[in-house]
């Protein structure tokens, strides 16, 4: 497997998970992109030449550490936990592929839902800021739903419990 493939494969998911470590999608993105780069560097035949079913606990490991390094250095105060959680590199999937499919969404479609769902925002409010009907919000997000539904109910649920939180 290529480092093409592997950053493909696994950007997204590294990034949510780095994300609740260092709660700043900016500097998330930032040590998932410098990880990839230590990894070719230290480690190129372990993640070219492996299976990427390999290559993704050293990735998550490295990752896992650069936040824990981050952390100490920029937030030496507070409490850094250092245990790698399972359940957390599995949200880190779970997440990235509701993202995936939100991303799917027409366009008109993704922008009433996530200020829905992601945002908050009453119908009445999105009619208003996007000079749209009500009745418009209320179809363009059930169309959301539906779509998202129709890929998976893993996504349906997790629509529901993580964006609306």
């Amino acid at each position: 497997m290529d480092i093409e493939q592997l950053f493909l494969l696994y950007y997204r998911p590294l990034c949510l998970y780095a994300l609740r470590y260092v709660d700043d999608i900016d500097r998330a993105e930032d040590i998932v992109q410098d990880c990839f780069v230590k990894m070719l560097e230290g480690h190129p035949s372990d993640c070219l030449h492996d299976s990427h079913e390999m290559a993704a606990p050293l990735l998550f490991r490295i990752v896992h550490n650069r936040c824990i390094d981050e952390l100490r250095r920029y937030q030496p105060q507070v409490p850094i936990p250092t245990d790698m959680a399972e359940d957390d590199v599995e949200s880190s999937f779970v997440a990235a592929r509701l993202w995936t499919a939100i991303d799917t969404l027409p366009d008109r479609c993704r922008e009433v839902f996530l200020m829905a769902k992601r945002d908050g925002m009453t119908y009445r409010e999105i009619a208003e800021e996007l000079g749209i009907s009500e009745r418009t919000v209320e179809h363009q997000v059930s169309k959301a739903l539906r779509i998202l539904r129709g890929k998976s109910q893993d996504f349906f649920r997790l629509v529901l419990l993580t964006l609306s939180a």
